[in-house]
């Protein structure tokens, strides 16, 4: 894996981990997403149809670029589940992936990518003052990773290899680019509440802090930099060194015994024994416009209240911002980082092999690049900030269509992490028990059309937002897959003083009523 490089700083730090998006529109918009509502907009807490909502375990992951299109004879969904045909491995039942399968798109323009996802860990949600507020514990685990800036050479390089004979020998100039992996731990809790209820206007706002441990972090800066490809004389010239003509790169790893070592200690979680931490914070508002609530009051021991088991809006408008904060890299038992400005060095093939790890990858930059050690170990990665709004129209009862905006709000230059820019417009069915919606989404910065499948049967929910990128349809740029387990205690209807058997909305006195 160690025989790509891209200046070979960026590609062994891609080739340790593959982060194989975000948001969830198919399910996450929904009256009854419970948790996983709470990563868009915290006010979705209060006045939920749940008294108690549990998400046992969920997962997604999600991949976008700019540079190369997926043009492999097999697709991701086979990937995932292992069914690709045999005609495509070697005798050994490996996968066969020639880079003939990765398309470019070459332009000239610098190159990006986004990946990663997250395992949605248990977390629960409680309705409280009668539905008024609400109260979540959420844990998760989050891996993302962003490179922007990527001159095309370079982008070339990672995708094609030292392999591709059109790079070698030409001298690139003004090469640059960005990388940054990061691996997050996140305890969060939330607190929503209404604001205004004067029956047609309701109003509810909330907010989410959050404990973060960064886990791993890997990162590299390459700015104004030069290098060739050139025959390897030591392999008899049938294989390719770099010659790094001149370069400046930061770069900066932390040691793999930082995430082995993980502890539901105090001190890992509020102390200093992890490789980072910091603090997140969530800010929403959500406003529902009710014209025909009467119809869903009614009046118990002479006091009026609302149906809390019902949806109430004819429009529902939700702004928010999310992931507010950084975590600070520090730990100097875990971080490495170097700052190297340096010419005329080679990057040769026999260095990259064997390197035992991340440390190992590090020290073998180092050797190449003439230097050794870690500078003091300090820097912070800003957290994938963005705005996110969305409005939702009840069409009919149970008929919904759902209009979700979500805009990065971090530099491309930043040190840190970007979240993926999207608009999606999802109509749904939804009820208690069962639901489906198709997702119509500008994904990948606002450059991948694509349109999608989700749903819940049950305490199952599933979806992708990209169909055509999980089945391999017209050479996708991007997809992404999720799905997990949840259930919840639904908050009730009002009860009569004089109950009739069998209940009004039965399929038994349905059946005799025609008669």
């Amino acid at each position: 894996m160690y025989k790509i490089l891209p200046l070979v700083l960026i590609l062994f730090f891609c080739s340790c981990f593959r982060g194989i998006s975000q948001h969830l529109p198919g399910v996450a918009m929904s009256n009854y997403a419970g948790t996983n509502a709470l990563y868009h907009n915290p006010a979705f807490v209060s006045d939920s149809r749940y008294s108690v909502h549990v998400n046992l375990v969920g997962t997604q992951f999600y991949t976008a670029n700019n540079h190369v299109k997926y043009d492999a004879p097999y697709s991701f969904l086979g990937l995932i589940t292992n069914t690709v045909s045999d005609k495509y491995r070697n005798e050994k039942g490996a996968l066969l992936f020639p880079r003939s399968y990765l398309k470019e798109k070459l332009n000239g323009n610098n190159k990006y990518l986004n990946g990663g996802g997250d395992v949605r860990l248990p977390s629960i949600m409680f309705s409280l003052l009668k539905g008024r507020a609400g109260l979540g514990i959420s844990t998760r685990a989050r891996y993302m990773l962003n490179a922007s800036g990527i001159t095309e050479p370079m982008a070339r390089l990672i995708s094609k290899t030292t392999r591709l004979e059109e790079l070698q020998g030409p001298i690139f100039n003004g090469q640059s680019g960005r990388l940054h992996f990061n691996v997050l731990g996140e305890i969060a809790l939330t607190f929503g509440g209404t604001v205004i209820d004067n029956e047609t206007d309701f109003l509810k706002v909330g907010v989410t802090v959050k404990r973060l441990l960064g886990l791993y972090n890997a990162h590299v800066l390459i700015d104004n930099s030069s290098y060739n490809i050139l025959p390897d004389p030591s392999w008899a010239n049938k294989r390719q060194l770099i010659n790094v003509r001149d370069i400046n790169v930061q770069y900066g790893i932390t040691r793999d015994e930082g995430f082995q070592n993980i502890r539901p200690s105090p001190a890992w979680l509020f102390g200093n024994a992890s490789p980072g931490r910091g603090w997140g914070f969530d800010l929403g508002a959500v406003y529902e416009y009710r014209p025909d609530v009467g119809r869903m009051t009614y009046t118990e021991r002479g006091v009026r209240k609302t149906d809390a088991s019902k949806n109430k809006y004819l429009y529902r408008v939700a702004v928010s911002l999310t992931d507010i904060g950084r975590v600070r890299f520090n730990n100097p038992n875990y971080v490495l980082q170097q700052d190297v400005h340096t010419q005329n060095k080679r990057l040769l093939y026999d260095t990259f092999q064997k390197m035992g790890g991340s440390e190992g990858a590090f020290t073998a930059v180092n050797t190449s690049l003439g230097v050794s050690g870690s500078l003091a170990p300090d820097f912070q990665s800003v957290l994938p900030m963005a705005f996110q709004a969305s409005v939702d129209y009840n069409v009919k009862p149970n008929i919904y269509v759902n209009t979700l905006w979500v805009q990065n709000l971090v530099p491309q230059s930043a040190f840190g992490m970007k979240a993926e820019s999207v608009i999606a417009v999802t109509p749904r069915y939804e009820s208690k028990w069962f639901e489906v919606s198709v997702p119509f989404t500008l994904m990948n910065r606002y450059r991948s059309p694509s349109f999608g499948l989700a749903g819940r049967a049950g305490p199952l929910w599933i979806g992708t937002d990209h169909i055509t990128g999980l089945l391999n349809i017209g050479n996708p740029k991007a997809f992404n897959l999720y799905f997990g387990l949840s259930a919840g205690l639904f908050r009730k209807p009002p009860t009569s003083q004089n109950k009739c058997w069998p209940p009004e909305d039965s399929w038994l006195r349905r059946l005799f009523s025609k008669r």
